[in-house]
């Protein structure tokens, strides 16, 4: 049966890295994130719903979202996100429950679904295990702004848009600090991978 792990935590606090390090142990990815673009690019009921809550302006040209002006209005107000969020999280959840489902006939073992709202979301209702990545303050600023290219005020306003980190610490069946060494990061998430097993073990005698 396979492991269903979601990989959580605020922006720029690594969980990319995370996800690749899974990934190269024969992980299967789910990215939410590029699951939640493809929604917002493709599925023409959930733009007419983003639409009508937002309005024409945050369309382009071509009639697509415009990820940039969309972003810049709900990162600056946690309502207005909050109000995407309950928008787009259904879709995101089914096409999601999908994907795992066609891993799970294709015989993997370890499921990572990545994304920032799995808890929000109710995505983590279906995994086993949630585990955290978290990092100080100024290192995620740090990274968020080499990343994305943005100025350190919108990187501000996109780590205050997000829960504290103890939001995810506790809600987390374990956590991964990321703001030391590479090698550190792989002896973390090679303990995640001992300790998931054995708490896996330990429910399946309990039943």
């Amino acid at each position: 049966m396979a492991n269903i792990i979601g990989l959580t935590g605020q922006t720029g606090a690594g969980k990319s890295t995370v996800r690749e390090i899974f990934y190269k142990k024969g992980a299967a990815v789910i990215d939410a994130d590029s699951v939640a673009h493809g929604i917002t690019d493709s599925n023409l009921d959930c733009i007419y719903d983003i639409v009508c809550r937002f309005s024409c302006l945050v369309l382009d040209e071509k009639g697509k979202i415009n990820r940039k002006a969309l972003g810049k209005r709900v990162f600056s107000d946690k309502k207005e996100l909050e109000a995407l969020n309950r928008i787009i999280f259904p879709y995101i959840l089914d096409e999601i429950e999908h994907l795992v489902l066609s891993h799970i006939a294709a015989g993997v073992e370890n499921i990572i679904i990545d994304g920032a709202t799995v808890i929000e979301s109710g995505c983590g209702k279906m995994c086993d295990v949630l585990v955290s990545v978290v990092a100080d303050p100024e290192t995620r600023m740090t990274r968020i702004i080499k990343r994305d290219g943005i100025t350190k005020a919108d990187a501000e306003r996109r780590i205050r848009a997000q829960k504290p980190e103890e939001f995810y610490t506790e809600r987390s069946d374990f956590v991964i600090r990321n703001d030391s060494t590479e090698a550190d990061l792989e002896r973390n998430v090679n303990s995640v991978l001992k300790n998931m097993v054995l708490l896996k073990e330990k429910v399946s005698a309990e039943d």
